[in-house]
């Protein structure tokens, strides 16, 4: 595995450790499925940390012999950023329409279902970013792995 594809899967492990972290914390664990969520809190617990310390003990080895990318490298990170760029500009275009919305409606009809609050709002940008993140890495993985 060269260093980029490993970068990119520890990656994808972060983007998704804290996207779970987020979820359980801010939305907790669903009522309809039995309560396992301190056994997954423990789960994406370690595989954070385990991803973070293969980060940094991948570029402390590679110390000043850094590899440069060479053309297959810079494609398949253009490939994975135009994923991840797609993906966070649907979700930014459908936060910024659901705030005008919510603020044109909101002075007529204060009650509309399709009207949210502002930390809603907060909460959907802030799981947009990590999902576009894991995506561009997820993408990227798909590539270096095709290729074999």
């Amino acid at each position: 595995m060269s260093k980029q594809e490993v970068l990119s899967w520890t990656s994808l492990a972060t983007s998704t450790s804290v996207l779970v972290f987020y979820i359980l914390i801010n939305f907790g664990w669903p009522d309809i499925i039995p309560d396992y969520s301190a056994r997954a809190v423990k789960i994406f617990f370690n595989v954070f940390w385990i991803a973070v310390i293969i980060e940094i003990i991948v570029e402390i080895s590679e110390g000043n012999k850094k590899v440069q990318k060479d053309e297959r490298d810079f494609i398949i990170e253009a490939k994975g950023l135009k994923v991840g760029y797609s993906i966070l500009v649907i979700a930014l275009m459908i936060a910024l329409v659901q705030v005008f919305i919510t603020n044109l409606t909101q002075n007529y009809v204060p009650d509309l279902p399709f009207t949210l609050e502002l930390s809603t709002i907060f909460h959907f940008l802030f799981l947009a970013l990590f999902s576009a993140s894991a995506a561009k890495r997820a993408v990227m993985i798909y590539n270096y792995r095709k290729d074999y």
